[in-house]
């Protein structure tokens, strides 16, 4: 394949604190660098500075089907370029699978969902929909290369299509090299969001916070019994509904670090998760993580050295015993160096790197 190749980068809204659209600006740049021409195809503009000033293809659509439905069209005036996609659609080069496979969330949902939500949910037409372009993702004849950031997808997609397992590839998510940069320091942090100087401190952040397990990082708090201690939230959610002795919820973050310097552990006991990117947040600023077996970043935690992993998120009891762990003799203040080392070995430069050497020698799909 020519190294001048076109490729067309596939995502349809934007953020400003999204994973993904960090990411496609550096990938941007990078494919630029490899001497491809980039082309950002989205559902509405983005801000120039944020896909790193490359072309964009505008396709407005009112929703993932129609958004797939809109590329699958546009694809025919694109005969010669790549297309690598963070959405789910009828075809593409390559495949990021970044939000998991929805099949597998589905079945761990249930199990925390009254049975009569499963079954009305079974009935939408959009689920219905979004499982039907998930098939085509793991379809071999119509992607070229799936790309995982953990063992846990490239199992799921084993266990609910049959999709080619050579074509499965894994890069883990990275954090920029001076995400620690400018952080202040832990007395500092917590003066600037009003939390106790002299209390032990969990960090919980992200929305949709069934998904992630707030009840369950709320009930461990209480559990655990720790004199004064804190659970810090941000993220937008129904307070009401989490309000607990010792939560603090400090609303949506821009910048999560200054939680993250605050804190002493990372706590997300979260019900599905393809890979953490707050916990890699967290672990880049040497704070030991708590989670569960259904995060794909526990597979790069060391039990008892970098963090503790419970089996299911409604394990309370080993979630409590986890933050005792943490909280006794300094234990989270000593992991640090080995916090920043474990989080350190994923690069963004790498994660580049990795992600153009797997798309440049994918097969059409």
């Amino acid at each position: 394949m020519s190294a001048a190749r076109p490729i067309a980068l596939v995502r349809r809204g934007y953020s400003p604190t999204g994973g993904a659209e960090k990411f496609l600006g550096r990938f941007a740049a990078a494919a630029r660098d490899h001497g491809h021409e980039v082309l950002l195809v989205n559902d509405r503009p983005w801000p120039r500075e944020a896909c790193g000033g490359v072309a964009q293809r505008t396709l407005p659509a009112r929703g993932p089907w129609e958004f797939a439905r809109a590329v699958a069209h546009w694809r025919g005036t694109w005969p010669d370029g790549l297309v690598f996609s963070l959405e789910r659609l009828f075809s593409a080069d390559c495949y990021r699978a970044g939000d998991g496979v929805l099949a597998a969330w589905l079945q761990r949902r249930a199990v925390y969902d009254a049975g009569w939500e499963s079954r009305l949910r079974s009935f939408l037409p959009k689920q219905r929909r979004m499982l039907r372009l998930e098939q085509h993702c793991f379809t071999g004849g119509d992607t070229g290369a799936v790309i995982v950031n953990s063992n846990m997808v490239a199992r799921e997609i084993a266990a609910y299509s049959d999709y080619p397992s050579d074509r499965v590839h894994l890069v883990r998510n990275a954090v920029p090299d001076d995400f620690a940069s400018g952080v202040p320091a832990r007395e500092e942090a917590r003066r600037r969001l009003g939390l106790p100087g002299d209390r032990f401190i969990a960090a919980f952040i992200g929305t949709g916070w069934k998904r992630k397990g707030l009840r369950f990082a709320a009930s461990a708090l209480r559990r655990a019994r720790l004199p004064g201690a804190v659970l810090a939230v941000a993220g937008r959610g129904p307070e009401r509904r989490h309000r607990a002795p010792g939560v603090a919820f400090l609303g949506p973050q821009k910048d999560v670090r200054p939680l993250l310097a605050a804190a002493d552990v990372f706590i997300l006991p979260t019900v599905y998760d393809p890979f953490s990117n707050a916990c890699l947040e967290a672990l880049a600023l040497g704070r030991p993580v708590i989670t569960t077996a259904a995060n794909g970043c526990a597979e790069i935690l060391e039990e008892g050295v970098t963090g503790s992993v419970a089996g299911e998120p409604h394990d309370v009891a080993t979630l409590a015993a986890a933050l005792h762990y943490w909280a006794a003799g300094g234990r989270a203040a000593e992991a640090e160096a080995s916090c920043r080392a474990a989080a350190g070995r994923f690069t963004l430069a790498d994660n580049v790197r990795r992600t153009m050497e797997i798309l440049e020698r994918t097969r059409p799909a």
